[in-house]
């Protein structure tokens, strides 16, 4: 479809697209690399996947949300990629917390997370309204009770979102920007003692840590945890790097004690 068509709020509904199901070979995997990390997974699962997924392509054909659309690569590069922090997510939250997804995009990590999650009250944030229209009609279909998407600028959060503007507990950020300019966004955003938790590449360590290491203090944050992770065999590292929002207190409890500047790392997953 061209470009310049005009789509009215029907085409960003889900039963608008046909339910595609998933090919056993990329079940399968997707399944393996959830047992892995020790990430449950049933049959409810993967119909509520299959359905984010089906949506997905249908409104990709005309607003541009992502560039992978085979399943297994579907299922790997989005959904597994995203629930690799799921139990640093659930360590650093409890039922009822504040969870932010910052600029969501095509809605990840949120939808996954708030999928495995639907206890915690979630909030997909991007600056693009066309593509907030998506995630509100996507974030249904997760299961999750408590679940919105906005259309703000994390950095405008006091003016934009007053009600939750510094009382988020958890901000996630995957494939947004450069990491040391993402913090005044969750700064504004996170509540103290809150946990920013950023999904990297494989260029973080060379690219994007030294200049990220020296603007948290500016921000009030402190440097928790950095680990990496291969999604598959032979796959690139990806990487995992939580700050937490010290502000001008310690941190309030033991578990979310900052650690000093280091280098933490993982082993990478087995098949």
């Amino acid at each position: 479809m061209q470009p310049t068509e005009r789509h009215d709020d029907a085409d960003f509904l889900p039963d608008h697209y046909p339910v595609i199901p998933f090919q056993d070979d990329a079940w399968q995997w997707f399944r393996n690399a959830c047992a892995d990390l020790e990430i449950p997974v049933d049959d409810s699962k993967k119909a509520i996947l299959e359905r984010i997924y089906s949506h997905l392509l249908g409104v990709n054909e005309w607003l541009n949300l992502t560039r992978i659309l085979g399943q297994l690569d579907y299922l790997k590069f989005h959904v597994f990629d995203s629930l690799t922090v799921l139990n640093l997510a659930q360590t650093y939250t409890e039922e009822g917390s504040v969870c932010l997804d910052l600029g969501s995009g095509g809605g990840y990590p949120g939808l996954p997370l708030m999928t495995w999650m639907p206890d915690r009250r979630w909030y997909l944030v991007d600056s693009r309204a066309k593509k907030v229209q998506f995630l509100k009609q996507a974030l249904k279909l997760t299961g999750c009770r408590h679940a919105e998407a906005r259309a703000f600028r994390g950095r405008e959060a006091h003016t934009a979102a007053p009600d939750i503007a510094g009382k988020c507990q958890l901000v996630t950020a995957r494939a947004v920007g450069r990491a040391n300019e993402l913090l005044p966004d969750a700064d504004a955003l996170l509540a103290p003692n809150g946990i920013f938790l950023l999904l990297k590449g494989q260029s973080y360590p060379t690219e994007e840590r030294d200049d990220y290491l020296a603007a948290l203090p500016n921000y009030g944050f402190t440097l928790m945890e950095e680990h990496n992770i291969a999604l598959d065999e032979g796959d690139p590292d990806r990487w995992v790097v939580l700050a937490l929002k010290t502000g001008d207190g310690p941190a309030s409890t033991t578990s979310r004690r900052p650690a000093k500047h280091h280098w933490n790392t993982s082993p990478k997953r087995k098949r």
